[in-house]
């Protein structure tokens, strides 16, 4: 069964011996079935944190406030017992590594066979049946010789098909995928963004793509949220944020794409500045202090949500006047 997704004012703070670490603050963000949405940023902005609230996978040191609601049920406070039942059912996370997403030392049969251990209604060999039909659905050919191969002779794109298959057996409503061409050579790259692509086509579930690769973004999503700093800055339609772009680390984002150029440089662009702490976030904007808008309400008063259209808002003091 699928169902909407939504998180309403989340915060995330892992606690450290340097202090409080407040790597998510108050997001929104709410995705429905069918939708592909993106979330984008430079690296430390919060993007896998986010995910891994989403999923229920945060390590035991991290303090969780506001509502994560999946398909009516309230994620947030969920008993480990319940936690598991939803993933193993309902939630399914491909991560950023496929040289590590499997055990070494079991074949990619018998694995993909105990990622449907809650089919109780299926036999052995009617679960070996859906593994070969899924991997075929993925791109990979000869699925009974793939299904005796070990991780390690298989290439990292076939790796990453694999884990895709691996998620897709468990018929989830809402399948993230956290970074899933960084450790990709190109080729690979667009091999997985084709893949994606495909996919999303017969999915009717919600599908959240994490990257800072901005061209994976603009491929694959419906709509995107822009994070920084552990905050979401700017939400919108992908054609709004990538041609209407409001606030200015989400115009600074696009201005540093490797894509947008098209004549050799010397040097590539980049943000002068550096994140803020996160132990001790700005009282006001986070982006503040990298931003040449910035006036004196950025550095003391946090920034209103301006509407800038439909589905399309942007946290900033500069927008609103």
């Amino acid at each position: 069964m699928t169902g909407s997704l939504s998180a309403q004012n989340l915060s995330v703070r892992y606690e450290t011996p340097q202090g409080a670490v407040n790597a998510l603050r108050h997001v929104d963000i709410e995705a429905s079935p069918g939708e592909v949405i993106g979330i984008v940023g430079e690296s430390g902005c919060g993007k896998s944190t986010l995910v891994t609230a989403l999923a229920n996978l945060l390590p035991a040191n991290a303090r969780v406030e506001g509502s994560i609601v999946y398909n009516g049920t309230d994620l947030v406070g969920l008993d480990a017992h319940r936690q598991r039942m939803l993933r193993g059912d309902e939630i399914a996370l491909v991560g950023q590594d496929p040289m590590t997403a499997f055990n070494p030392v079991l074949t990619i049969g018998d694995q993909l066979v105990d990622f449907q251990h809650r089919r109780r209604d299926l036999s052995r060999g009617q679960k070996k049946e859906r593994i070969a039909a899924m991997l075929a659905r993925v791109g990979i050919a000869d699925a009974a010789r793939r299904m005796a191969s070990y991780p390690h002779e298989l290439s990292g794109g076939m790796r990453q098909r694999v884990a895709i298959a691996a998620a897709l057996l468990t018929d989830p409503g809402l399948l993230i995928a956290d970074e899933p061409t960084t450790a990709l050579d190109v080729t690979m790259e667009a091999q997985i963004i084709h893949l994606l692509r495909e996919l999303r086509r017969e999915f009717n579930g919600i599908i959240i793509v994490v990257s800072h690769h901005l061209g994976v973004i603009a491929e694959l999503c419906d709509r995107v949220y822009v994070m920084y700093a552990g905050e979401v800055v700017e939400e919108g339609g992908v054609d709004a944020i990538f041609h209407d772009a409001r606030h200015p680390y989400t115009q600074a984002l696009l201005a540093c794409d490797p894509a947008r150029f098209h004549d050799r440089l010397e040097r590539l662009p980049t943000i002068p500045g550096t994140l803020p702490s996160l132990l001790a976030p700005p009282a006001g904007c986070v982006y503040a202090s990298r931003c040449d808008r910035a006036f004196a309400p950025c550095l003391t008063v946090l920034p209103p949500k301006v509407t800038v259209s439909t589905r399309h808002a942007a946290r900033c003091h500069a927008v609103a006047a």
